[in-house]
């Protein structure tokens, strides 16, 4: 019969690790540590497992495991499958998502593009949390975010009227329009103006993954002017530069 003997040191850090395991609700780690002080204090196997309801190989197991990497052992047992806990719940997550879709301009910014530190000003804003820039990206990536270019989207589109007035014009307006080019056997031009260099550029922002993000914009242009036409039959091209803004009937040198 072998005697196994702990130091007095020893058996005060099996206790600490004891009470380590009580605060992260662990009973495994519990058990092994009090199976090994008593191993110490002389009981047997048997007894051991009689007291702790495990198999009378198990605390031969245990001291194995024990002898050959110490403490360290039972630390790496205390604490497996148990990394940091999230700073934010699931249900935190879910509003937050929301809140990200709303666009910065609901929540209190001046932009209407999402940039990381918005947000992460915004989490602390809500939930008093911050989180390191390089995590925070991985975590929007995580809840169903990326980062990618958004389009402009007339400021109207949730307006009534407007609306209404889109409808009456597709289906009263342009059919009367096909009805007079066919009958007058003329061309129907699509035209519309675009100035260059001076205007508010788009960049990325976050939003549902698939899905392009939308900005409002006044469409208040400034810069070089130009003015274009797409035939509606043949799809044909045709543009031109304009010297001034282009109005519903403004006419240019040598064109009428």
């Amino acid at each position: 019969m072998v005697s196994i003997f702990f130091s007095k040191e020893l058996c005060e850090q099996l206790e600490k690790v004891q009470l380590d395991a009580i605060k992260n609700n662990n009973l495994h780690v519990y058990r092994i540590a009090q199976g090994l002080l008593w191993i110490a204090m002389g009981y047997s196997a048997p007894e051991i497992a009689r007291l702790l309801k495990v198999s009378e190989r198990t605390p031969y197991n245990w001291l194995k495991q024990f002898l050959a990497r110490g403490l360290r052992w039972l630390t790496t047992e205390l604490y497996k499958g148990r990394g940091r806990k999230p700073k934010l719940s699931k249900k935190q997550k879910d509003e937050l998502y929301q809140l990200i879709l709303e666009g910065p301009e609901k929540n209190g910014f001046r932009s209407a593009i999402w940039n990381s530190a918005m947000i992460n000003e915004l989490i602390f804003r809500r939930y008093g949390v911050v989180y390191n820039p390089r995590y925070l990206t991985r975590l929007l990536k995580k809840m169903g975010l990326s980062y990618q270019k958004a389009a402009f989207v007339t400021d109207r589109v949730d307006d009534e009227k407007y609306r209404q007035e889109r409808e009456q014009w597709k289906n009263e307006k342009w059919p009367e329009i096909l009805e007079k080019a066919k009958k007058e056997n003329a061309v129907i031009l699509f035209g519309d103006e675009v100035s260059f260099a001076m205007w508010g550029s788009l960049f990325r922002t976050w939003a549902p993954k698939g899905e392009q993000p939308l900005v409002p914009t006044k469409g208040i242009r400034k810069g070089l002017k130009m003015y274009g036409v797409i035939e509606f039959a043949s799809g044909g091209f045709h543009y031109m530069e304009a010297l001034q803004y282009c109005r519903a009937h403004s006419h240019f040198p040598g064109h009428s």
